[in-house]
């Protein structure tokens, strides 16, 4: 039994086989998931994202604040406001996995992006709490190559023995 549904997509007509839909259990699942403390941890920002009629580069803005050494009070507004608008946005994709007819793809591609979010909403706050810094991210990085370095070099001697 197909159905067609644009309820939802934002973007024309879209058919589905009703068998596809998600489960009440997965959508459980995916909420409870963006639910769990360290969520965000490994997910990717997004690049870019749309909120208010704007496109935003959010990955490249992150990093650019991310380069100075410290924020003005304008820039912390800023990022006040855009903090309160990815929440919002982020409040509707799990509104949207909670009750919309979705298939599984279009519920992964809503987790994706609500990950991605949360993952954006911490690193703004970081910044705007002035606890994240590009020294720290150097630092982090030298710290993982020397490591990695470390670790590859155990592994060659051991490789010998």
């Amino acid at each position: 039994m197909k159905n067609t549904n644009n309820e939802h997509s934002g973007e024309g007509e879209e058919q589905f086989d009703m068998d596809s839909l998600i489960s009440q259990d997965e959508r459980e699942h995916m909420l409870f998931e963006l639910h769990r403390y360290l969520v965000w941890v490994g997910v990717v920002l997004p690049e870019e994202i749309d909120i208010d009629d704007q496109h935003i580069k959010l990955h490249d803005l992150i990093w650019k604040l991310i380069q100075k050494e410290s924020l003005t009070e304008n820039e912390r507004k800023c990022v006040k406001g855009l903090i309160y608008s990815l929440e919002q946005k982020e409040k509707l994709d799990e509104e949207r996995i909670e009750k919309a007819k979705l298939t599984r793809a279009q519920a992964e591609q809503l987790h994706s992006e609500a990950a991605g979010l949360l993952r954006a909403i911490m690193d703004l706050r970081d910044l705007e709490e002035g606890r994240i810094r590009k020294a720290d991210f150097d630092e982090v990085s030298t710290r993982g190559r020397v490591q990695d370095a470390r670790r590859w070099m155990n592994f060659v001697k051991q490789m010998k023995e």
